[in-house]
């Protein structure tokens, strides 16, 4: 078809209906209908023709376009056939042309009509050059071929890239695959359809332009910055155009950052030669995205793949040659390459799919990332003799990569109908090679997130492995945090959509999990099709991905992250990951490891038992252990802090040592329920557990929920607290002892009847030299205790004992018992002072224990009791009480622990702790809410 064919009359009326509205697009385009009349010139009015610059710059090899006046503002100018040398002077100002140097410049738009052939095969040579910011369209059947010994020199730059577009875009519409055909570059490098190197002529495949040699550095020039989109028209089913074919390209070119977007066949191809490529973008391609036969050996870095759903082949598809005798053959270096394979089938009838090797290729990858969706075909497929024996000799080897996907792997089976005798495993093929994965990529898009193992398990030293490549310590074409497809691509950023608020749909558990089989009907929640175990000791970067469709199970007794101060490791939960736990159950994270559990108000994350999840059972108190954190932080149970190894009361895991400041981690936006399994009278499992825990572990938005023992419990160690929600526990809700010198803020602690204890109980130590001696800084409490009914263990709801000789700051608390008129109906008392270890009376009396701006709103107010007859009357608790400031006894109403915004009593008579230690929030008031604001809301769990 020739050029002028493209612009039949529909097509130019409708170029023109969408010309009419350009200015609402932003477009200049003009369009020469060949209707335009033009006044003749006379003797009596001559006129001189003016020859503009772009005139005598590319007058000698290009014409002006009849079809195009202006697109982008520019001038269109057409190349036609062959590019020759000139013997003509330099027109070269922009552009132009210089003996065989042919300058493209960006001062117009080029137009390809037909076949545009830069010089001929091996002679007549020339240099085409192309300026940052040209634009390049092709028509209908036109592609741009470089012919061997010619070169391209297009170097772009990422604001200003080469763009080579179909014309229908500069007419305003729409962009679509095939469109026109592409980029061709044919060179003198080696073949394996040549068994004469030295005289080789391969035919292209369109065009039957010649390529191949015996010249491995062989010279096809510079692409950089250059962007290829809607390429590929089809002549027939076997002769299509790629976006950018190499044919026998040899090392000497230059191709980098690169994209083929909407091709209708494959992004790029080779055929043979040794030409290596880098940052490359192949964006919803057709067919394949990456394909190479006949013996390439270049080498390919730091490569995005991203196919379109119902659109698209391969990511990658790699032959040699079906005679394994054929010389050279296929062995490319892969390094650093994303594949996001998509669901669906194309129009040709072919199935999305990640990777294939066959014919005999071979290859050395590194760092191959391939996540496949619900439902796309396999991830990683070998197939044929020629190939296996590959796989099997080495030649063909995978290395440090990851596979998420749901049919990760296809096996080459025998097949006498293909003449396949052999068969590989594939999955244990790939397993078995050094730093290979498969679970969940966790990315955002393309990119890993901080907690993917994309970022930690690549190949080191890659270009000590091959001087081709660079080094690039991560699995995946991109490091998390540098994007190098900003500015010069085209339908990844400006289009991008927003990022959904819905959790994803997970096919792949992540590494260091491993998937169990989901009986239908079996959980709760019919969502779920995928769950994965964590069990045992996790001595590595382990991450709980998020996804509306998994559940995470903790089982086999204690799982442990890293080891006590050694092969230290980091458990690091997603925002709304929901975890299940076993009997006895529980996670212990070791000294010097951490867990990051980063939770939101939209999305929490969940620790449940077993029975809460599935179906007909229901979760209740003691059914799973708990989290445990042990710490290097300060307890008083060891007399050297240098030589700690106190020892946990379940599991006996050793916790403590000389640094307060240490750090455990996050805890944030996380409910914790049915927790709490009891081992014996003495031993039993808290919701939280924080041994010795030091204030650089931040904890925040925390509930504990009917935990069979204490809600949260600290032996010594100062990690800090806020926006905490106790609820049903059934000892003590807020337990401390041993040496906590932590601050807390806004905690909100409520009982059921029967069923519980103390919402605070506080200790210190019994040695009179043992410290620190704890003293806690808290504020903004309120506390509603159950009522004076005994709990299983004998214990009746209180509100607050202090003990033990602990010392502490106490402000803004509010405690409100049940005021019924019997024991059953009301709670029993709500602030205990006990004196039987002498330390404590000290304390009251040298100040260091102290409680302000408090109120106590109960029948049974105060307490005071001793074991030791040496102080079996030193403190009068109301006393005590009374007279500091801004205490009062005064009755408050609240509604779900909410005071009104007018009420007196609690609102504006708050002390303000912030003007003097900035963990606090500056408050007005007494309790843990305001009257207007519920921390709860979002992330927490009501209790019916």
């Amino acid at each position: 078809m020739e050029l002028k064919n493209l612009f039949k009359l529909t097509a130019l009326s409708t170029a023109l209906a969408a010309t009419l509205g350009l200015a609402g697009c932003g477009g200049d385009i003009n369009i020469n209908t060949g209707n335009e009349t033009t006044t003749p010139t006379t003797p009596t009015t001559p006129t001189t023709p003016t020859e503009s610059a772009q005139q005598k710059s590319y007058s000698g090899f290009a014409t002006k376009s009849t079809a195009f006046t202006t697109v982008d503002g520019k001038e269109v100018w057409e190349l036609t056939g062959t590019l020759s040398p000139s013997s003509a002077a330099s027109t070269i100002s922009t552009g132009g042309q210089d003996g065989d140097k042919i300058v493209l410049g960006n001062d117009v738009v080029w137009l390809l009509n037909g076949a545009v052939v830069a010089g001929g095969d091996n002679e007549n040579s020339v240099e085409l050059s192309i300026l940052p910011g040209t634009k390049v369209l092709g028509g209908s059947d036109s592609y741009l071929v470089i012919s061997r010994g010619s070169k391209i020199m297009a170097e772009g730059t990422a604001t200003a890239p080469i763009v080579f577009t179909s014309a229908e875009t500069a007419l305003g519409q729409e962009g679509k695959a095939g469109q026109w055909g592409g980029l061709v570059l044919l060179g003198n490098a080696p073949v394996n359809t040549c068994p004469d190197l030295a005289n080789c002529d391969a035919s292209f495949e369109v065009g039957n332009h010649s390529y191949g040699g015996d010249n491995t550095q062989d010279n096809s020039g510079v692409i950089k910055y250059v962007r290829v989109e809607f390429g590929g028209f089809k002549i027939n089913d076997t002769q299509e155009m790629n976006g950018i074919s190499f044919a026998g390209v040899g090392s000497s070119t230059q191709v980098d950052h690169i994209q083929v977007h909407l091709n209708n066949d494959d992004g790029v191809e080779f055929w043979g030669g040794n030409v290596s490529i880098s940052n490359v973008v192949l964006t919803e391609n057709f067919d394949d995205s990456l394909d190479w036969t006949n013996g390439w050996q270049g080498s390919a870095q730091h490569v995005y793949i991203r196919q379109a759903d119902n659109g698209s082949n391969r990511g990658i598809e790699a032959d040699s040659n079906s005679d394994a005798n054929a010389m050279p053959m296929s062995k490319p270096a892969l390094a650093n390459i994303t594949i996001e394979v998509a669901d669906g089938t194309n129009s040709g009838g072919d199935d999305a799919e990640g990777i294939l090797f066959r014919k005999g290729t071979g290859v050395m990858a590194y760092n191959l990332l391939v996540k496949g969706g619900v439902d796309s075909g396999e991830c990683l497929e070998v197939n044929d003799d020629n190939t296996v024996n590959n796989a099997n000799g080495a030649e063909l080897t995978v290395q440090n990569s990851l596979i998420d996907c749901v049919e990760p792997f296809k096996n080459a089976k025998p097949d006498a109908a293909e003449g396949r005798t052999l068969a590989l495993d594939v999955a244990a093929w790939y397993k078995g090679q050094e730093g290979n994965l498969v679970g969940a990529a966790d990315l955002t898009d393309y990119m890993p997130n901080a907690s993917s193992v994309a970022l930690t398990g690549g190949k080191a030293d890659l270009s000590n492995l091959d001087d081709r490549l660079v080094d690039a310590h991560y699995i995946g074409a991109f490091d998390g945090s540098n994007d190098w497809t900003v500015g010069w691509t085209t339908a990844i950023h400006d289009d991008a959509a927003a990022t959904p608020t819905a959790l994803p749909t997970l096919t792949s558990c992540p590494v260091g999990t491993t998937a169990e089989t989901v009986v239908a009907g079996l959980y709760k929640d019919d969502k779920v099709t995928l769950v994965c175990t964590l069990q045992g000791n996790v001595l590595s970067n382990t991450t709980l991905l998020a996804g509306q469709n998994v559940m995470y199970k903790i089982d086999g007794g204690a799982v442990v992250v890293g080891g006590d101060n050694e092969n230290s490791a980091t458990l690091a939960i997603q925002a709304g990951t929901k975890l299940f736990a076993t009997d006895n159950s529980y996670i212990a994270v070791s000294r010097g490891s951490k867990i990051m559990a980063q939770g939101s108000a939209t999305h929490p994350i969940e620790m449940t038992s077993q029975q809460d999840v599935i179906a007909g059972a229901e979760g209740a108190r003691g059914q799973w252990g708990g989290l445990v954190l042990l710490g290097n932080g300060l307890t008083n149970t060891c007399p050297d802090k240098n030589a700690c190894d106190a020892s946990f009361e379940v599991g006996d895991f050793p916790y403590g040592g000389n640094d307060n400041a240490d750090s455990s981690g996050q805890i944030s936006y996380v409910v914790i329920k049915y927790a709490g399994f009891k081992v014996n009278d003495t031993q039993e499992m808290n919701g939280i557990s924080f041994a010795a825990v030091g204030s650089g572990t931040q904890v925040d938005h925390i509930q504990v929920h009917a935990n069979g023992d204490d809600g949260v419990e600290f032996w010594g160690g100062a990690v800090n607290l806020k926006y905490v929600y106790l609820t049903h526990n059934f000892d003590d809700s807020l337990d401390w002892t041993n040496g906590w010198t932590g601050k807390a803020q806004f905690v909100y602690i409520t009982h059921e009847d029967g069923n519980a204890n103390r919402g605070i109980e506080g200790d210190s130590h019994k040695g009179a030299t043992d410290t620190p001696v704890s003293k806690p800084k808290l504020a903004n409490f309120t506390i509603l205790p159950g009522s004076d009914i005994e709990n299983a263990s004998g214990d009746k709801g209180e509100g607050i004992l202090l003990r033990v000789a602990t010392a502490g700051e106490l402000y803004n608390v509010l405690v409100q018992g049940r005021k019924g008129s019997t024991s059953t109906t009301e709670s029993g008392e709500c602030l205990e002072l006990d004196g039987s270890y002498a330390g404590l009376v000290d304390n009251v009396n040298n100040n260091t224990l102290t409680m302000s701006h408090s109120i106590i709103d109960c029948n049974e107010p105060f307490k005071y009791s001793s074991d030791n007859t040496a102080t079996a009357d030193a403190i009068n608790v109301e006393t005590w009480f009374m007279g500091q400031e801004g205490n009062a006894t005064t009755a408050v109403t609240l509604t779900d622990g909410m005071p009104a915004t007018t009420d007196a009593a609690l609102i504006g008579t708050g002390k303000d702790l912030s003007t003097d230690d900035n963990f606090f929030e500056a408050t007005n008031f007494i309790g843990a809410f305001d009257g207007q604001n519920d921390w709860r809301q979002g992330w927490a769990y009501f209790p019916q």
